[in-house]
């Protein structure tokens, strides 16, 4: 496992190109609906980036998804940019302990297969944001197609998560960390914040330390970066 050390270079608002406007996907073949959005301009890619959002508000990962651009897409979670009904549940539950439950993980999945066949993708790289993170790396252990797993802020071991923050455990989410013999096969590529005070460092070190094989594994320490700010570098830079 490779620790480096990411320097960035901040881009003046100025200078930075106003994204063309994405079209949304609903999709409704799991538990949950997902909201999804993809440039207008993407037809097809061979292998297609997929941008999981973090838990409660949304738009980080949306953000992120637009400045890579190219072959990029974005996935909500279950209930964000939605309203609850009686054709999408959106209890309390969804987002505290079951934020990373089997229904949940499963109805993301099913989401992901929907935007491979739409845009013909012959593999995926799957980029999570913290919560999304978490998500991002238990559906990559479902997959045959993961070309590469990118968390940003990832939270990576919910059960170290909630103990820093001194907060109710998830009881009834999967934990990434459980997974980690199936995660072995599946390049990795975790970008911490250096002054990320919300998903600290300490989490992507308990989750190495269920490895037995290090070597798919590169982290990198993003110097500057907390835990919504400033990531979109970084992550062009690893999906180059």
């Amino acid at each position: 496992m490779k620790l480096l050390i990411m320097l960035l270079l901040f881009v003046s608002p100025v200078d930075a190109q106003e994204p063309a406007p994405w079209k949304r996907m609903l999709f409704t073949g799991g538990n949950h609906m997902i909201m999804g959005f993809a440039p207008a301009t993407l037809h097809f890619s061979d292998t297609l980036n997929i941008f999981i959002e973090g838990d409660g508000k949304p738009g980080i990962a949306l953000d992120l998804a637009r400045s890579t651009g190219g072959n990029s897409v974005y996935l909500a979670r279950p209930c964000q940019y939605l309203d609850g009904s009686r054709f999408n549940s959106c209890g309390k539950a969804v987002w505290t302990s079951h934020r990373y439950s089997q229904a949940v993980i499963d109805s993301m999945d099913r989401a992901i297969t929907a935007l491979k066949i739409r845009y013909r993708a012959k593999t995926v790289r799957l980029i999570g944001f913290s919560g999304g993170g978490a998500v991002a790396s238990i559906i990559a252990t479902k997959r045959q197609d993961v070309a590469l797993l990118v968390t940003v802020a990832g939270n990576l071991d919910h059960k170290r998560w909630t103990d820093y923050n001194a907060s109710q455990p998830l009881a009834g989410s999967l934990n990434p960390i459980d997974f980690s013999k199936a995660l072995e096969a599946i390049p990795q590529i975790h970008l911490i914040g250096e002054r990320d005070d919300v998903v600290p460092g300490s989490v992507l070190t308990s989750y190495l330390s269920r490895f037995e094989k290090l070597d798919k594994i590169t982290s990198h320490i993003i110097v500057g970066a907390n835990h919504t700010c400033c990531w979109s570098l970084a992550v062009a830079q690893v999906l180059k």
